[in-house]
C-alpha cells in the first residue's frame, strides 16, 4: 500500500520524517506540500502523477491535515476519476497507527476503520462521508 501524506506547507514533510523516526525507514510513504507560491491546480497534477506512477492493484492512502482545505480539495477533485482512500485531519500518532497497520498487512480499508474508532472527533474519512451523503439522496 502507497500511503501519500498532503499538507499545507511543510507539514506533511515532518510528519513523514517523525513517524520514520519512531517506526523506522517506510518504503511506498511520500509526502506533498502545498506552499503560497503554488496554485491547487499545480499540487493535484503532481497528486495525479503519483497515482499514475503506482502499480495498478496496489492500494493508495491519501493522509491531508484539514477536512476543506486545499490540500483535502484538491484530492477529492482525484476521487472522480480515481480508486483510492483518503482520511483527513491527519496527525504523528495517527500516522504511526497507520504505518502499524502496514505491518498487520491491514487493507487500507481497514486502517481507515481503525482510525475513526481511535480519533473519532479528528479524523474523518473521506470515502465514507461520500458514501453517507449518497445514501442520504436515496
Amino acid at each position: 500500500m502507497k500511503v501519500i501524506a498532503v499538507s499545507h506547507g511543510s507539514y506533511s514533510k515532518g510528519l513523514v520524517e517523525s513517524v520514520q523516526m519512531l517506526v523506522g525507514e517506510q518504503e511506498n510513504l511520500v509526502a506533498y506540500g502545498l506552499f503560497p507560491e503554488q496554485t491547487v491546480a499545480t499540487l493535484t497534477e503532481k497528486l495525479e502523477k503519483e497515482i499514475e506512477n503506482t502499480p495498478e492493484g496496489e492500494e493508495i492512502l491519501f493522509l491531508t491535515d484539514l477536512f476543506h482545505g486545499s490540500p483535502f480539495n484538491a484530492v477529492v477533485s482525484l476521487m472522480r476519476n480515481h480508486d483510492f482512500y483518503h482520511v483527513t485531519g491527519i496527525n504523528i500518532p495517527l500516522a504511526v497507527e497507520v504505518m502499524m497497520g502496514r505491518y498487520a498487512d491491514k487493507t487500507a480499508a481497514e486502517i481507515c476503520e481503525g482510525l475513526l474508532e481511535a480519533a473519532p472527533d479528528t479524523i474523518k474519512y473521506v470515502n465514507k462521508l461520500f458514501e453517507d451523503e449518497e445514501e442520504d439522496e436515496e
